[in-house]
């Protein structure tokens, strides 16, 4: 097990790739519109999502393009360092191809959750997503720790106070934590399993 954590540490590679493609819409954004703050733009439109043109023109690669899209350097800024940070260390415990999945997951939960409630007229970003990385996080370390309960309330914390900055799509964000919880909650009680059936043998 630790040699495997090990090899995962020397050949981190998905949080490259997720960092690379955000970064990469963004600058071809940038050199589309020639500009760095896109709203308004027809950039922010065609990949940001927004049920309104979803629906109404087909435009459903928005559930996915809109967790690769950045509405200006500040909004990309924090949400790569915030990717980075729980990226690498969820990237440790699950291999590349399975943060990508989580990733992935999670920005396409968030949108699903967005659109179900009727108040909210959809985002961009890749807050939701990572919102998913930090909820496998808390699930799976609260239930290996056994403070489950407190690693959600900690984690529900973040959400709300995370919830309070205006503009902020707090179900992209609430979808995307669920997902995360759901998916860490059930890797966790597998890994228990796996060891006390070793444990047996």
């Amino acid at each position: 097990m630790l040699m495997s954590i090990s090899i995962r540490e020397r050949r981190l590679w998905a949080i490259y790739v997720l960092l690379g493609v955000n970064i990469g819409a963004f600058i071809a954004g940038v050199l589309a519109t020639k500009t760095i703050d896109f709203s308004g733009t027809d950039y922010v439109l065609f990949f940001a999502y927004f049920k309104l043109w979803t629906f109404k023109y087909g435009w459903y690669w928005q559930f996915i393009t809109s967790i690769f899209t950045h509405l200006n350097i500040l909004h990309i800024t924090l949400n790569m360092f915030f990717l980075y940070i729980l990226g690498v260390q969820a990237e440790r415990i699950v291999g590349g191809k399975k943060l990508i999945y989580l990733y992935l997951l999670s920005g396409f939960g968030g949108n699903i959750l967005t659109t179900i409630f009727p108040i909210s007229l959809g985002g961009l970003g890749a807050s939701g997503a990572i919102f998913g990385i930090f909820g496998y996080l808390t699930a799976y370390y609260g239930v290996l720790g056994g403070n489950i309960k407190n690693m959600l309330f900690y984690a529900f914390f973040i959400f709300i106070i995370n919830s309070l900055i205006p503009g902020v799509d707090i179900f992209a964000h609430l979808g995307g934590l669920l997902v995360g919880i759901i998916w860490g909650y059930s890797d966790a009680k597998k890994f228990i399993r796996g060891a006390n059936l070793i444990k047996y043998i």
